[in-house]
């Protein structure tokens, strides 16, 4: 038979209320007390109920994150270092995949609330038409900390990187390297600033945008290598590709290559985000690095003092981290960063 609080309380010689203290608030009990009760809690191998402990706390130690994706290896690290973070300060997670699916991110913010969660750390849909925002605004109303990673959404704490910024540097690199016909690949769910800080960089060179060479899809292996087999076909004149995402540009270069053409001898090619398998290719791909330990734990130190403090107190609400150009073989250059 499952033992109960009544059970320790009559080992320990204490009452049920002093053994819940010990439980939720041990820091209240004093030490001869806890160390009695903690010994007859270890003799019946008493489990407390989380159901009871989350009526006790107001808290259920459970944190929701909701992501785009974690077949990319950056949300799949992301959502790594979120797990360790949390688990460290005693939270368990609630890992939702939306699969950039609108209907998928009611269907979990829905569940997220039934389980009660203590927090959301939000970033997936991010495209017109997803009503992201609104959908925020709906965990906004039930009184949960959200914090926002990667996107944005005015009114909540977020962590970012700078995109445009990053965009600029990898762009202008290219332009640096004597390439005047440069595509993008991208797409709405890739961060817009990427295609934003492209076309900055083409005017802060005075060359001209080709609107033939910007192609918007899914941020995947599969868009790169049709976008790339387009191109071709349709006999596109281009030197190099900026690409949104790192996975992109492994479809780009895996169909320059079955097409007959060498990278970077031909065409030049830089991606964006540094995933681990990157560095790892024939040709180690140029592309933008963002701190992504670094991010993820500020996002987690904002979520953790809304939690537990209800407001956050030490720094800013909304932090944004420069990005890196990283230089390998495949845009043609053999320097190590700008």
């Amino acid at each position: 038979m499952r033992k109960t609080i009544k059970d320790v309380a009559k080992l320990a010689g204490v009452s049920t209320a002093t053994v819940s203290r010990v439980i939720n608030e041990p820091e209240r009990v004093k030490p001869p007390t806890l160390q009695t009760v903690q010994q007859a809690i270890k003799e019946l191998n008493f489990q407390p109920s989380q159901a009871a402990r989350t009526m006790v706390m107001k808290k259920t130690k459970s944190i929701g994150l909701l992501v785009p994706t974690v077949s990319n290896e950056y949300w799949g690290e992301v959502s790594e270092v979120v797990q360790d973070e949390f688990w460290e300060r005693g939270y368990n997670l609630v890992l939702c995949n939306t699969k950039n699916s609108k209907e998928r991110e009611r269907k979990y913010f829905t569940m997220l609330m039934e389980r009660m969660v203590d927090g959301v750390i939000y970033s997936t849909v991010d495209v017109p038409g997803c009503e992201t925002a609104e959908a925020a605004s709906e965990l906004r109303k039930f009184k949960i900390p959200i914090v926002i990673f990667d996107r944005h959404i005015m009114g909540f704490p977020q962590v970012h990187a700078d995109h445009l910024n990053g965009a600029l540097k990898a762009v202008e690199h290219l332009i640096r390297l004597g390439h005047r016909k440069i595509a993008y690949i991208g797409g709405p769910l890739t961060s817009p600033e990427r295609e934003v800080g492209y076309r900055q960089a083409h005017a802060a060179h005075d060359l001209e945008v080709h609107e033939s060479l910007i192609r918007l899809g899914s941020p995947t292996v599969d868009f790169g290598y049709e976008t790339i087999l387009d191109f071709i076909h349709d006999g596109a004149s281009f030197t190099a590709a900026f690409c949104g995402n790192d996975l992109i540009a492994f479809g780009a270069m895996n169909a320059l290559y079955q097409s007959g053409r060498l990278v970077p001898e031909d065409v030049a090619i830089v991606g964006y985000d540094d995933i681990h398998i990157a560095a790892l290719l024939n040709c180690p791909l140029t592309t933008i690095r963002q701190p992504i330990r670094t991010m993820v734990k500020t996002a987690v130190d904002l979520l953790t003092m809304l939690i537990e403090q209800g407001e956050i107190t030490n720094g800013p609400s909304s932090v944004v981290y420069p990005t890196e150009l990283i230089v390998r073989k495949s845009c043609g250059a053999e320097i190590s960063r700008l």
